[in-house]
């Protein structure tokens, strides 16, 4: 009987003891279990927060590019409107170039219109100059240094003279130079010049009103004569340089006339 209570007592004992090794092994798996579950609530660390850093990196990744494919852009865009502004600036230049050339050909073109023109009416005003001057000659006149001079073949008196000389345009001689003084004696003629003293005794003036200045009056001369009035000048020593004399302006002498060159 006792045997029989050991026995079941052992096994009672060790149902026992099977029964709370299986509570305990539930009670391991059930730790297990909430383990796994609380490990499932944790988040992954190696995953999705490792995956949301390296989305960071590749979003900063493609600013950059983007950034730098911006920049490129700009750059590009920037040496394309220079490389048109320098290629339209020089054709500009070219082209500024080309009119500046084809104004110059045509400035030199004129010019030598011009110049052409110009010697064609210097020829023309030399013939016309030759052509009067031959005239004149025919007329008796002579040329000298800018002026036209007339030599009579007659004697008259001082005023008339003069009158003469008016009449051909012209009055009488004005001798203004050494030069002057000396072609009007090579005509080696007593003639009347255009010089008198009548409106006011011993004030020698020209016949354009223009007082002596300088003058070639021979020795002793302009002297006058008492009861005669010698207010008119003529050259009389004409071999002489200083050849004028004072004299009577009713007596009778060749003259010369002076005409200005207008042409």
């Amino acid at each position: 009987m006792n045997e029989r209570l050991d026995v079941f007592a052992e096994g009672a004992g060790q149902s026992h003891n099977h029964s709370k090794w299986t509570t305990e092994l539930k009670s391991s798996e059930n730790i297990y279990e909430n383990e796994e579950e609380i490990h499932t609530l944790e988040p992954n660390r190696t995953g999705p927060a490792l995956s949301g850093a390296g989305d960071g990196k590749k979003g900063s990744r493609r600013a950059a590019a983007a950034f730098l494919g911006l920049l490129f852009v700009l750059l590009l865009t920037g040496l394309i409107t220079l490389a048109f502004l320098n290629n339209k600036g020089h054709s500009e230049w070219k082209k500024e170039m080309v009119l500046s050339q084809t104004r110059s050909n045509n400035l030199s073109k004129e010019l030598f219109q011009l110049q052409k023109r110009f010697e064609d009416m210097t020829k023309e005003r030399n013939d016309l100059q030759r052509k009067l001057q031959d005239h004149h000659v025919q007329l008796g006149w002579v040329f000298y240094s800018g002026s036209l001079y007339y030599i009579s073949s007659l004697k008259k008196s001082w005023q008339q003279s003069r009158d003469d000389c008016l009449q051909r345009g012209a009055d009488l001689v004005i001798i203004n130079s050494k030069e002057e003084q000396e072609f009007a004696r090579r005509f080696r003629k007593l003639v009347w010049i255009g010089l008198t003293d009548n409106k006011t005794e011993g004030t020698w003036k020209w016949v354009d009103g223009t007082p002596l200045t300088t003058s070639y009056w021979a020795q002793n001369e302009p002297n006058g004569v008492q009861h005669r009035d010698e207010d008119c000048a003529e050259i009389k020593i004409y071999d002489l340089e200083n050849s004028w004399n004072d004299e009577s302006c009713s007596l009778q002498r060749f003259w010369m006339c002076e005409k200005k060159k207008t042409w």
